[in-house]
């Protein structure tokens, strides 16, 4: 009798045991990551999100600060520097007027023009010298401003200035033109004076009736007040064309040319953020050491004068410090959240894993990741709104933008006016007053006064546009328009935004297409398509265009949106309307700009939107086709409140 014939069912048993211990094993094991690998996927993602969110909503906050810090600087430079010249025009005018009366002698005029100048410095004390330089270079009137004391300098004490670079300059000037010198420190004595005095030098022709050269009048600023002015803010620097620090928030790096120190300029010590500012008119960014936005001083003067090249400059380390609190809050909480549904996890993998044991609590784990997909579906709702409420709060900041141009244009018009009446009421009190002039300020009355109203008139444009714009979002309603009009109203709410990316905008809108439809979700099914071309069509470096025209087919109009960019990709034609598809989340994009165009198109507007591409790939056509007449119904009426609420 063989020993070995039990053998066969028992390896077999054996074998059968090894495989079910197997597959429990691999049971289990997927269960377990089931359960445990979405949460370690999803909250990582989810801290990362609202980290991302949370810094770049006060990094913004800091953006609009800084940028209007900046702006606020720039326009104090540039209209203090526009009345330098008009300062020293009025004192070349003064002295002409006293050297070309026959009546007095040369002692006569000199000591008049020494009143006169005493005069002017009482009037405008900002100016530390008031000086009439001969044609040989040697003065011939000279008024200084000390401790609030106007001096008269003696015949004796005048000095030539033939050799200095800003007279050599001056006299190359054609005549009307005005030089302003390079802004450095007041020397006297041959030493540098202490307290630091910013001196700017401004000088223009003195010129007789005849075309004939009779010297120079010359202003010395002291810049002492202005740059304390843009002190006061403690964040704002000024920097001249080589990229030293005439003002800065740390005092040692100040003026270093005059002390022969080139390390202290910002090519030198921040060339990247120098580079940046060579190649751009203004702009703002955030490097390694924080937020840095910068604007070119720069006020348009007629005629060949030219000011100094100087920069505003802001730096704020807050962003930095912003998120690296945040990373940190939110590293904290995501890793707490995890943690909790690790276990959470954990424990509904050992429910699953005891079925007939633990059928309740596989109920309750159900209810709770139902809720859960509940909360998620509600989020994205919420991300949609928020999406929608998004290009209403651009337009609104690109009008605030725009309005702040005309606005101020008017304000230094008025100012400018007001100015002249004042000079205008001091020579009628003096007995001064010609008829040349009172033609002179009638001419200068009509021109400020026209280019203020157009100003004005542009600001009540922009106004009365956003408010029409405004008010279409906000009521949803099926209302009588032309098209072109509507969209001539998005282009001009949205141009301070627009402007920024430097592409062409061409529209060709027939002027008879009039439509009966709902203008508010309309526009900004427009705004999201031209904003998303502007974003994503082209490379940093390219100068694009993009088109927006439109024809009339029968019953039904075509919109199209065209960029000559680099085009999308046939297979992704499909998924752009997906909510979340973007190729631009590391740069902040959310992927609901074409979701949130689909859905209004199709179910506020009651049309279609498809995509075309370009000839080998180059451009991308966005097509609309949309009813002229669009029936009132319900379901998109409250779809289109809620894409405004």
């Amino acid at each position: 009798m063989s020993i070995e014939l039990p053998q066969q069912p028992v390896m077999a048993l054996l074998s059968s045991e090894e495989a079910s211990t197997g597959k429990q094993k691999r049971i289990k094991w997927l269960t377990w990551m089931s359960y445990l690998l979405p949460w370690w996927l999803l909250v990582p993602l989810g801290s990362w999100m609202m980290y991302h969110y949370a810094s770049q909503w006060q990094i913004d906050q800091l953006r609009y600060a800084q940028q209007e810090l900046v702006d606020r600087d720039t326009l104090v430079l540039d209209a203090r520097l526009a009345r330098v010249k008009q300062d020293v025009n009025l004192l070349a005018q003064m002295t002409a007027s006293v050297l070309a009366d026959p009546q007095l002698d040369e002692n006569e005029q000199l000591s008049l023009l020494q009143r006169l100048f005493v005069d002017f410095s009482t009037a405008y004390p900002s100016y530390m010298q008031v000086r009439w330089i001969g044609t040989s270079g040697v003065e011939r009137v000279r008024v200084d401003h000390t401790d609030n004391l106007r001096r008269v300098v003696a015949s004796e004490a005048l000095q030539d200035k033939s050799s200095r670079y800003y007279v050599i300059e001056a006299n190359r000037l054609a005549p009307g033109a005005v030089y302003y010198s390079p802004f450095d420190l007041n020397i006297e004595g041959g030493e540098i004076e202490k307290p630091y005095r910013p001196t700017l030098r401004v000088a223009t022709k003195v010129m007789n009736a005849d075309g004939g050269e009779l010297g120079l009048a010359l202003l010395n600023l002291d810049g002492s007040g202005l740059l304390e002015r843009l002190r006061q803010s403690g964040k704002t620097m000024l920097l001249d064309a080589e990229g030293y620090w005439l003002l800065s928030t740390d005092g040692h790096r100040e003026w270093g040319f005059m002390f022969d120190d080139p390390e202290q300029r910002l090519a030198v010590v921040h060339p990247e953020v120098w580079r940046r500012m060579q190649q751009e008119q203004q702009g703002q960014f955030i490097d390694d050491s924080g937020m840095w936005t910068f604007s070119r001083v720069g006020p348009k003067l007629n005629g060949n004068s030219q000011v100094p090249v100087l920069y505003t400059l802001s730096h704020d380390e807050q962003p930095l410090f912003i998120q690296a609190r945040l990373k940190q809050l939110y590293s904290g909480v995501g890793a707490a959240v995890l943690l909790c549904m690790t276990l959470l996890g954990a424990f509904l993998a050992r429910s699953n894993l005891s079925l007939a044991a633990k059928a309740h609590e596989l109920q309750q784990s159900n209810a709770a990741l139902a809720m859960t997909l509940a909360q998620l579906r509600a989020s994205q709702q919420e991300l949609i709104r928020t999406e929608k409420l998004s290009s209403l709060g651009l337009m609104v900041a690109g009008v605030a933008h725009e309005l702040n141009t005309p606005i101020g244009a008017a304000m230094l018009c008025v100012t400018a006016l007001n100015d002249r009446v004042d000079e205008l009421k001091r020579d009628y009190h003096n007995g001064n007053i010609k008829r040349s002039q009172l033609e002179e300020f009638i001419e200068y009355q009509e021109e400020g006064l026209t280019l203020a109203e157009r100003n004005l008139k542009r600001s009540a444009l922009l106004i009365q546009q956003f408010r029409q714009v405004a008010a279409d979002r906000a009521n949803a309603d099926r209302q009588a328009f032309w098209l072109h009009e509507l969209i001539a109203d998005i282009l001009a709410l949205n141009h301070g935004q627009w402007k920024h990316y430097h592409h062409k905008l061409i529209t060709d809108i027939p002027s008879d297409i009039h439509m009966l439809s709902y203008p508010g979700p309309l526009g900004q099914v427009i705004q999201n398509l031209v904003h998303n071309a502007l974003i994503h069509a082209f490379e940093e470096a390219d100068r694009g265009e993009v088109h927006i025209c439109a024809r009339k087919l029968q019953n039904q109009v075509e919109v199209c949106v065209v960029d000559n960019g680099i085009g999308i990709k046939e297979q992704d034609h499909q998924r752009v309307f997906d909510p979340f598809y973007t190729t631009k989340r590391s740069s902040g994009g959310t992927g609901l700009g074409l979701h949130i165009v689909h859905h209004l198109t199709t179910e506020v507007l009651g049309g279609s939107v498809r995509i075309s591409s370009g000839i080998n790939g180059i451009g991308t056509s966005m097509i609309l086709l949309l009813p002229l007449e669009q029936i009132e119904l319900k379901s998109s009426k409250e779809e289109a409140e809620l894409a405004t609420s």
